[in-house]
């Protein structure tokens, strides 16, 4: 088995032997696997002969997979694996998976089914690295703030851009879908810190004035997106992508017309993040 850097903070992962797909994973496969995710954030496992069930238990190594009830699944045993179809869904915005929710999903695990003829990239930002290239001075002033994520924000993004409308707004606000965060996370495995904001959910900071709030999230957001701190994983069927929501934001292009299917398992945290 070998791990392979792709850049700085995404890796490839080849040699785990999935077989007939009722094979039980190794313990080392499984250390191998969790190690190459702490350390680099983003890891693409080669596994076309996995099978769902083996997608269930990988997940199953790292805590609690999560059931959607907003979204299809594959059905009696498997309902915690989500069935994504471009047709239905998609995530062409900067985020992190649910993190509206008081334990939002640590861990994401996707595994390629169908790909159009081109496009349909998913694109990810390092929040360690982000954290770690702001200045001495900006570090200080974040470290100990808290920040509101908020469902009802995508529906506000909607509106916004002249799309969705009132009585969806409205519900998303009703759902009372929203949780604080600290801006500033410590990841428990790796030690490192990393600012945890997304202009998809991220509403506002507490304890600070509304123009203040606004223009650091601004600056955060942009600070965030800089080509430096991104990695753009371009699809092979097959591939297994897993990555940890704690440590990276992803954006699913939607630059393509094919039909683009995907099996997805996240895994909630216990507590906290």
């Amino acid at each position: 088995m070998t791990v392979t850097r792709l850049n700085a903070f995404g890796a490839r992962v080849d040699g785990i032997d999935f077989g007939d797909g009722t094979t039980a994973l190794q313990n080392g496969d499984l250390a191998t696997i969790e190690k190459a995710l702490y350390d680099y954030g983003v890891i693409c496992v080669t596994a076309v002969a996995m099978s769902p069930a083996q997608h269930l238990a990988l997940a199953r190594h790292f805590g609690t997979p999560e059931h959607h009830t907003f979204f299809p699944n594959l059905g009696a045993g498997l309902e915690t694996v989500t069935l994504l179809d471009s047709e239905r869904d998609r995530s062409n915005m900067w985020h992190a998976d649910e993190s509206f929710l008081e334990h939002p999903p640590i861990i994401t695990m996707t595994h390629a089914q169908q790909l159009p003829g081109y496009g349909g990239d998913t694109l990810f930002i390092d929040l360690h690295a982000a954290h770690d290239a702001l200045s001495p001075q900006m570090k200080t002033y974040v470290a100990d703030l808290t920040v509101m994520h908020d469902l009802a924000m995508i529906a506000e993004h909607s509106w916004a851009r002249g799309g969705g409308d009132a009585d969806r707004l409205i519900q998303m606000l009703q759902s009372g879908k929203r949780a604080r965060h600290p801006l500033v996370v410590m990841h428990p495995h790796n030690g490192r810190k990393a600012v945890w904001v997304n202009e998809t959910y991220t509403r506002h900071i507490e304890g600070l004035q509304a123009l203040e709030a606004k223009t650091l999230l601004q600056f955060m957001y942009q600070h965030v997106q800089k080509p430096e701190f991104q990695y753009r994983h371009r699809w092979q069927v097959g591939d297994l992508l897993i990555w940890d929501n704690r440590s990276v934001l992803h954006y699913a292009a939607f630059d393509y017309t094919d039909r683009r299917i995907m099996h997805r398992v996240s895994v909630l945290a216990s507590c906290g993040l």
